[in-house]
């Protein structure tokens, strides 16, 4: 017996079946591709072809409660992002940037195995969404990227500036290929949403935002965002695309909430005096950003508006503070002290000692100053604050008692002299 037939007994001895006519069972369940789970083609690029699903919205759609094309000028977003100043019709060249990535930590270990891209037409909204089946593909969906954002003058995205970007930038220089990013705008909506909605909404996630400011509810098909990249992978194993399907619409969402948040941010710092605008914690955060912006008189405004509604009593103290540091920086003294006479009464301690120091430096009363410093003291003395904040206060209006103290011993004395000189 040879070695071979020995070790062929010896495996069908285990139960292994050997011979050209036995077919392999393979593990792996039926396979599922892509276009027979999402609509869409294959499209033909210089790498090879990639897949692509393409979705069209009228110009009227509404996602959610709120319009997805922009009524409003861009002009003050153009501003805020410190970029180019664009108008709607320029609006075709903006491109809605959202990936889906094989991992959230970013690295050039991470790649987008679907990437979502939206842009305005003459007809509506074009949503398109590449897919990569498997990381051979990547050159293809770079290309199929770059041929969808030609003419592109600016990208908008939520946390693209930290994530989106410098990740797709590293798979387009790791594929030796040129970046259509590079030297385009880039609208990053997340910071924005954190400055206008940081006071109402505890979370500003897109997911969150979406639904409390836009109305979107996601349906069944919603799949957490968490779970893609574990997903993808299971799919690279299995070659069953169904879960993928649940990917889609996430990303889908996505793109089409960042447009909505576009439209309606550019409704928002347009119109920031709109009756439409109903709570007042978004009166308020407009107020501050245009005090950012250094629109000194629309922040004005708005800050005198939001002081007439209904505000928590911790924002309208805040507010209120706010307010009349506005008012000192524009040197409207009357209105100033005015509010720093109300904080005051409501034991605020900035506003005893502004007031104090308006005396001192303004009016040059130094008794009144020396009041103010005095009544500031009496009053932390009689509370109980936190003790880094008792000693903060106590060091501040230490200082400005005893320098006070000082220059009314120097006045005293200069007077005395003079009374003196006089009666020689």
């Amino acid at each position: 017996m040879t070695d071979w037939e020995s070790l062929s007994d010896q495996l069908k001895a285990l139960g292994v079946d050997l011979g050209k006519k036995k077919k392999l069972k393979s593990s792996r369940k039926a396979r599922y591709p892509i276009d027979s789970v999402v609509d869409g083609t294959f499209k033909e690029v210089i790498y090879g072809e990639v897949f692509c699903h393409e979705e069209h919205y009228q110009r009227d759609f509404r996602h959610g409660n709120k319009p997805l094309w922009p009524t409003e000028p861009i002009s003050m977003l153009c501003q805020w992002a410190n970029a180019e100043s664009y108008a709607i019709d320029d609006l075709q060249d903006f491109i809605f940037l959202d990936t889906e990535t094989s991992g959230l930590a970013g690295g050039t270990g991470t790649y987008a195995f679907e990437v979502g891209l939206g842009r305005f037409t003459d007809e509506g909204f074009k949503l398109g969404q590449f897919f990569m089946r498997h990381p051979g593909e990547e050159p293809a969906l770079l290309a199929g990227l770059s041929e969808f954002m030609d003419g592109m003058k600016a990208v908008v995205t939520y946390n693209g500036k930290s994530f989106d970007i410098p990740l797709l930038n590293t798979r387009y220089t790791l594929m030796g290929m040129t970046s259509p990013f590079d030297g385009v705008d880039h609208f990053d909506l997340l910071p924005l949403a954190r400055r206008l909605w940081r006071i109402r909404l505890e979370s500003r996630t897109l997911g969150n935002v979406e639904h409390q400011i836009l109305g979107v509810t996601r349906g069944e098909e919603e799949v957490p965002g968490y779970l893609i990249p574990e997903m993808y992978f299971d799919y690279l194993k299995t070659q069953d695309a169904r879960p993928m399907a649940g990917i889609f619409y996430h990303n889908a969402i996505d793109i089409l909430s960042l447009a909505g948040l576009f439209s309606h941010m550019a409704f928002l710092l347009h119109e920031p005096h709109s009756e439409k605008i109903q709570h007042g914690e978004d009166i308020v955060a407009l107020a501050r950003f245009f005090e950012s912006m250094d629109d000194i008189e629309q922040s004005q405004t708005l800050y005198q508006k939001a002081l007439s509604l209904e505000l928590s009593e911790d924002l309208y103290w805040d507010t209120l503070e706010r307010f009349s540091f506005l008012l000192k920086r524009k040197e409207d003294w009357p209105s100033a002290i005015a509010l720093w006479e109300m904080a005051a009464e409501n034991h605020a301690l900035y506003a005893y000692e502004e007031l104090a120091k308006y005396y001192e430096h303004r009016i040059k009363d130094l008794n009144a100053a020396h009041q103010w410093a005095l009544s500031a003291k009496d009053d932390l003395e009689s509370r109980h604050l936190p003790a880094y904040e008792t000693l903060k206060w106590q060091e501040v209006l230490d200082h400005r008692l005893a320098r006070l103290e000082r220059r009314m011993a120097k006045d005293q004395g200069s007077k005395a002299s003079d009374t003196g000189e006089n009666q020689a």
